[in-house]
């Protein structure tokens, strides 16, 4: 089964990309595994974006 192409641009603090920018290259897996990864990981949310909702 084919899954479709999506695209989304999303606004975060520069540390956070930072963070996950050093996770894909340090395994060796793209960008959005990396993101992927982190979020099944249960990456908390209070550090991950650390400003008032």
């Amino acid at each position: 089964m084919k899954q479709p192409m999506v695209s989304r641009t999303v606004l975060m603090p520069i540390e956070l990309y930072r963070r996950v920018e050093t996770y894909a290259k340090t395994h060796d897996i793209s960008w959005s595994a990396a993101v992927r990864r982190l979020t099944e990981a249960q990456l908390p949310v209070e550090e991950a974006f650390p400003f008032d909702v």
